[in-house]
């Protein structure tokens, strides 16, 4: 989720329950108003006439997944991941939304498969072992590509601001 949605749904949330115990609508709960304050907040830039369009992979990757988890597993290193699409604002390229795409599933690495994570502003290569033991900074989100047998031969972090 992009950050300016957090920042943005609390603002929204907050402003609503002010309404709401300065004396707003009687049939407005603050959970209601938080709601759709998030609702509002998600669409703002549709509500402007924001034009959006699919995100771009880059070239020989075909797929972008949510990272749920990552295990050792008889020795392999074994992801759960969601599917994903994703599109982003054509007037804010920092405004992109992910949308579950299928169901969650397991996939496990092929041989010698490289897997790159941000750390600050670089991109580092680490082993697909690494991401049992260790917190992504950035964010869940990754592209992705796999064998003949749904095995992953690479992925890469996506960086959001």
């Amino acid at each position: 989720m992009n950050h300016r949605y957090v920042s943005g749904a609390v603002v929204a949330a907050s402003a609503a329950a002010l309404l709401v115990t300065a004396g707003g609508p009687s049939s407005a709960s603050p959970t209601a108003a938080a709601s759709t304050a998030v609702s509002a907040n998600a669409g703002s830039a549709r509500a402007t006439g924001a034009a959006w369009k699919p995100c771009l992979l880059p070239a020989g990757y075909k797929h972008f997944f949510k990272l749920e988890s990552a295990k050792n597993v008889r020795g392999k290193t074994v992801v759960r991941v969601t599917p994903e699409t994703c599109k982003v604002n054509t007037e804010n390229d920092e405004d992109v939304v992910y949308t579950p795409s299928g169901a969650a599933k397991s996939l496990a690495f092929a041989s010698g498969a490289s897997v790159k994570v941000l750390k600050d502003t670089t991109t580092m290569t680490v082993a697909p072992k690494w991401l049992v033991n260790h917190k992504l900074g950035n964010s869940p989100y990754f592209y992705y590509r796999v064998d003949g047998q749904s095995r992953i031969t690479a992925m890469q972090e996506i960086y959001h601001p």
